[in-house]
């Protein structure tokens, strides 16, 4: 199978977004849990 530039892209693409979602997910988390002692 090859995969041409635009599905690189695209894969690229996801894998930041997801990797975006994960960090503010993370840091969500921690001001919940009270790491930090900031509101929202």
């Amino acid at each position: 199978m090859i995969q041409d530039n635009k599905t690189k892209k695209k894969n690229l693409r996801t894998a930041l977004g997801l990797l975006i979602f994960i960090i503010l997910l993370f840091v969500f988390t921690l001001y919940n849990v009270g790491v930090f002692d900031r509101a929202i």
